[in-house]
């Protein structure tokens, strides 16, 4: 049997090792991506098992070296997918769900009252749907200042609809 083959055994028979990692972590067996995440864990297990054996073939060493391991490879995929979802989620403000009642109060909406860059993001943004990232390249701007016109942006349309 190869090491890879022998540290995914190992890795099935300490899989309550695996549980506490998650556990830690924070990602419980209620979340939807748990069974992911496990999976994940399991391989990096194994693969850090056969390159662990290859190198250094002490057991005992070896317990404490894959709980550290399994910590920082599931905070680092925990970060990408949290930068992916902040990059591709759906933004807070739909206009596609509005009542028709809004949409009359959105009409009536002095735009006068709005920067020019808040006009664009709402335009594009908004309606087309264009990310921000897209759009801070266009602007040559960052897009934390494209966040910080949009939430201000968010505020004066929220207080439009509410007044």
């Amino acid at each position: 049997m190869n090491l890879v083959e022998e540290g995914f055994n190992h890795a099935i028979q300490n899989q309550r090792l695996i549980h506490g990692v998650l556990k830690e972590l924070h990602v419980y067996s209620s979340r939807a991506e748990y069974e992911d995440y496990f999976q994940e864990a399991i391989i990096i297990y194994a693969l850090t098992f056969e390159q662990f054996m290859s190198e250094h073939n002490d057991e005992d060493k070896f317990n404490s070296y894959i709980y550290q391991k399994l910590r920082w490879r599931m905070t680092d995929l925990l970060r990408q997918e949290m930068k992916y979802s902040e990059i591709h989620s759906l933004e807070e403000f739909d206009f596609s769900t509005i009542s028709q009642e809004t949409n009359n109060l959105l009409d009536s909406l002095n735009l006068k009252d709005l920067t020019a860059l808040e006009i664009q993001i709402l335009q594009e943004h908004f309606i087309y749907n264009k990310s921000l990232v897209i759009l801070a390249r266009r602007y040559e701007c960052s897009t934390r200042n494209l966040r910080y016109h949009r939430n201000r942006l968010l505020v004066k349309l929220r207080a439009h609809i509410t007044a």
